[in-house]
């Protein structure tokens, strides 16, 4: 029998994608914490972005991403949870 590539192949990316979003999130949160341990106040995200200069583009670009990527799955999710494909006899 043979085994569907494809579904291995979207299951690898969609567990690829939310490790790279959780280890992005708590990334974030411990360097927040870190600063405020140091500093007694969190830090301004958006002037220590602003201070990489054109790299701050590329850096808002791929959260963008990550949170569409976020978004569109839970969407998805959502979608099929309302809407299932119902399975066809073979």
């Amino acid at each position: 029998m043979g085994r569907d590539e494809s579904g291995s192949k979207s299951k690898n990316v969609t567990n690829f994608g939310w490790f790279v979003f959780i280890v992005w999130f708590c990334s974030n949160l411990l360097s927040q914490l870190a600063y405020i341990i140091a500093y007694g106040l969190p830090y301004d995200g958006i002037s220590m972005l602003q201070s990489l200069g054109p790299v701050y583009y590329v850096a808002i670009f791929i959260e963008v991403m990550m949170w569409l990527f976020l978004g569109g799955f839970i969407g998805k999710k959502l979608l099929n949870k309302i809407n299932p494909v119902p399975m066809t006899p073979a």
